[in-house]
């Protein structure tokens, strides 16, 4: 499940540097939320929030199969 801005910011450094481009991290988070920037811009974000986003970000996927019997693909 996608995150919101809310539970982005949560995870940010909360600096309000702007090297991302962004006026704060909220409206970073904002946008990240909403796909109209990459995480990457932010240049201050901790290895591990980092990891934490990526994963909360990554698109859900489950196993597809494909035929019956011994023609089953998965």
């Amino acid at each position: 499940m996608a995150l919101t801005g809310i539970e982005i910011y949560k995870l940010l450094p909360k600096t309000n540097c702007k090297k991302c481009g962004f006026p704060t991290c909220l409206a970073f988070a904002m946008k990240l939320a909403s796909g109209q920037t990459e995480l990457a811009a932010c240049p201050d974000i901790s290895e591990e929030a980092g990891k934490a986003l990526a994963s909360a970000s990554s698109p859900p996927m489950r196993l597809v199969v494909i035929g019956t019997g011994e023609r089953k693909i998965e």
